[in-house]
């Protein structure tokens, strides 16, 4: 069920490894973002349908999602919960065109993350409305306080490779977080989360954005796929250990 969305709260990112949804954007952000997502991708949102475009790191390229990938609401919240050093370093958009049946396993991002310590935190944010049947974003509170091992997922329906194994995992427990234009959920490295497919007609169209501190090294030769992706923004705050030099990102003017 959609709700009207509460102040971020720490208690609850920290007992049960998210918060949310809460109102970040307005309504005219909102939409103002949802059409530059589709100017880029070249389509008329009245009419959506699949791309093979790139659909990671638009921070690096698009100064509007950078300033986006920065607004005060995920800033704010980002200070409560990992101080006020604040390292950007991944922004990816999660579009799911009507009817597509690709879903994303139960899984924790750490898994996929070469990054020590292990220490993030996700603002995962709706432009559109994203709701169960067009396939939103799913967590199980409480998950975060232990790194399950994955296993493969077996099937091609599912976006990633490596998902975590069945038995891990009490569907009874989850939560649909069901979002309204501009809403933002938050949880941390850990807390199982996933989506369905989407069985609408409409599409859903959001993004998350990663932040960690400056004592986090990147071990950036354990990466897989394209490391360009990721890059080192300071938001808020010093950096006075300087562990990612080799990747300090440039913010895009144009």
């Amino acid at each position: 069920m959609i709700t009207k969305g509460n102040p971020f709260s720490l208690a609850q990112y920290v007992n049960e490894g998210y918060s949310g949804p809460m109102q970040g954007l307005s309504l005219e952000e909102s939409d103002m973002y949802y059409n530059r997502f589709f100017e880029v991708i070249e389509q008329n949102k009245f009419e959506p349908g699949p791309t093979k475009m790139n659909l990671s790191a638009w921070h690096q390229r698009h100064h509007w999602a950078y300033t986006l990938a920065t607004h005060p609401s995920i800033v704010n919240a980002m200070k409560q919960i990992l101080g006020d050093d604040l390292v950007l370093w991944a922004m990816h958009f999660w579009y799911k065109e009507p009817n597509n049946d690709k879903f994303i396993p139960w899984h924790q991002d750490i898994n996929y993350w070469p990054m020590e310590p292990a220490i993030n935190a996700t603002a995962w944010v709706s432009l559109g409305w994203s709701i169960r049947e067009n396939g939103c974003l799913r967590v199980i509170p409480g998950t975060h306080k232990s790194i399950v091992e994955h296993v493969s997922t077996g099937t091609d329906q599912s976006a990633f490779e490596q998902g975590l194994p069945a038995e891990s995992i009490d569907e009874s427990l989850a939560i649909d977080l069901e979002m309204s234009p501009g809403q933002i959920a938050f949880f941390n490295e850990a807390t199982f989360h996933g989506s369905e497919n989407n069985k609408s007609n409409i599409p859903r169209v959001a993004f998350s954005v990663r932040y960690t501190t400056p004592e986090v090294k990147f071990k950036i030769d354990e990466w897989g796929g394209d490391t360009s992706r990721i890059r080192t923004f300071l938001v808020n705050g010093e950096d006075r250990l300087n562990r990612n030099e080799d990747i300090k990102g440039v913010v895009p003017q144009d």
